[in-house]
């Protein structure tokens, strides 16, 4: 088994070009079949509409004045608006947006870690084949950043650490302050999380370390605490505006599960999001025995990755990161519970790195482990990790809203000249290229939001609604009950139900069984 000095750096660093150049391969393998060109969901909508905004000054009128949580996450929208400046708006080509965050942050854990191969083996096993990781690098939102940033800070923590004297200390304490600033500049939530990293430092390093430390590199601290001021006061101010996250749903106990489930690795083997939004509890009840075999070889590696830890680590340092981490753990949920905010896996991304420490020292130490069949228990973990990758990748019910499709779907109806109505994201109206307006145009789509009751009348009759999310958009059941009065479903697709005149759906199937086969 690892014992107290596994996890200690040795002094013959094992970091090469050609093993930098396998992680970044691998790195650049694992982007390539995680990222997709599936239709952008909701989210992502709202990212792509600001991306393709032609001027920054647009781009920043929207987003200051829209009242909305994106405002929160600066750096991310700014980046995806350059970014779509060069490679174009489609699908495959934003979310690679988040390529370069992926490459990076592997790197800095190679350098920092290079002192502890099997460690840095088991945090490069876990990485590559977590399905959080997966999900995010094919989302065009700013989670990767926020992976990324926090993996530098955990990293050059880890680094600086260190009793005796390291290598390139000032390359480091750049390097720390850099990943800092990322962090809190990718978003307000991602900055509490930062605090708890600094908080747990602050609490774990002897006071002797610290204060040789900020002798040395006084600058380089003083520069990054006047950002973080910056930073702090500009979040001050996007909510003294009334920037805030939409309000759907809020948080209990569900929630606290559902970040364990997804920031372990359990989605793939899992239902869909749509199905868990939908049905609860009761989604789970099918995919329970893959569940419980993702699990156990989950607990195995977490376990032994635990017990390294207790080994290798002096109980203050222990405690305090996990006192540090609990602390903006319950304020975040506690926010969430109070101001009727659903926090999810993604809002807690900055605690990823430690998660991946833990899974790295099981993997590594169980692995090591030579007079033992329970060493077989890390390629076992892997193989079913993998498989939840490619589940979450590939299979059907983890695929995205589908707008693309849906704005389709309405484009087709407007261009026969029928009425066409529209309850779903506007922007993901704007991306696809549906004309929407919030009045009776010819050739627009009229866009439908949570209706009061009664709103239909003195309105032109739609010939095809296309709905989604009605907790979003039909929060009153207005349009629901408008639906029933004469309208069924002619498809559906993800996320989304079309609806059509029940007289017209009639006549359009009839057409088609009266055309001569071809």
């Amino acid at each position: 088994m690892m014992t107290k000095d596994s996890l200690t750096e040795r002094q013959s660093p094992t970091a090469t070009p050609l093993a930098l150049a396998g992680v970044l391969g691998l790195s650049l393998l694992v982007c390539a079949v995680a990222i997709s060109d599936q239709s952008f969901w909701i989210d992502e909508c709202g990212v792509a509409q600001k991306a393709m905004l032609p001027t920054l000054k647009a781009f920043w009128q929207q987003i200051s004045t829209e009242g909305s949580a994106d405002l929160q996450q600066p750096f991310h929208h700014f980046y995806a608006w350059g970014w779509e400046k060069v490679f174009g708006i489609d699908e495959f080509g934003l979310r690679s947006a988040n390529i370069p965050f992926l490459l990076l942050g592997m790197a800095v854990v190679l350098f920092a870690f290079r002192g502890t191969p099997g460690l840095l083996a088991g945090m490069l096993l876990a990485a590559f084949t977590s399905p959080f990781v997966w999900y995010y690098l094919n989302e065009a939102r700013p989670y990767s950043v926020q992976l990324c940033a926090s993996l530098i800070v955990f990293s050059s923590m880890f680094k600086l650490s260190k009793d005796q004297p390291i290598r390139n200390e000032t390359s480091w304490v750049w390097i720390l302050c850099s990943g800092i600033v990322l962090l809190a500049v990718s978003g307000m939530l991602a900055m509490l999380w930062l605090g708890a990293y600094i908080l747990a430092a602050l609490l774990a390093t002897p006071q002797s370390r610290l204060k040789s430390i900020l002798a040395r590199h006084l600058f380089a601290f003083a520069l990054t605490a006047l950002l973080l001021l910056g930073m702090g006061m500009f979040y001050l101010w996007t909510l003294s505006i009334g920037a805030r996250a939409t309000a759907v749903g809020g948080t209990d106990l569900r929630n606290f599960a559902f970040i364990v489930f997804e920031v372990l690795g359990f989605s793939g083997f899992g239902p869909g999001r749509l199905a868990i939004r939908n049905d609860g509890l009761r989604a789970f009840a099918p995919w329970i025995h893959w569940l419980a075999l993702y699990g156990l070889a989950l607990l195995a590696v977490l376990f032994a990755g635990l017990r390294t830890v207790r080994l290798t680590f002096p109980a203050r340092v222990r405690w305090s990161w996990l006192l540090s981490f609990l602390l903006v753990a319950f304020f975040i949920l506690g926010v969430g519970v109070v101001a009727h905010f659903r926090v999810l896996g993604r809002h807690c991304t900055p605690v990823f790195p430690l998660v991946l420490f833990i899974l790295g020292a099981g993997a590594s130490s169980l692995w090591a482990n030579r007079r033992s069949h329970s060493r077989w228990a890390t390629p076992i973990f892997a193989c079913i990790a993998i498989a939840s990758c490619l589940m979450v990748r590939f299979n059907e019910r983890h695929s995205k809203d589908d707008y693309r499709s849906a704005a389709r779907v309405a484009n087709a109806s407007l261009q026969k000249g029928e009425v066409v109505w529209w309850s779903a994201s506007p922007e993901g109206a704007i991306v696809y290229g549906l004309p929407l307006s919030t009045n009776v145009l010819p050739g627009s789509a009229l866009f439908v939001a949570n209706p009061e009751s009664g709103f239909a009348a003195g309105l032109p009759a739609p010939s095809l609604v296309v709905s989604s999310k009605p907790d979003v958009y039909d929060a009153k059941g207005a349009l629901a009950l408008f639906l029933k009065g004469g309208y069924k479903p002619a498809t559906n697709f993800v996320a989304f139900a079309v609806w059509r005149e029940q007289g017209q759906q009639e006549a359009s199937q009839t057409l088609e069984l009266s055309r001569p086969p071809r």
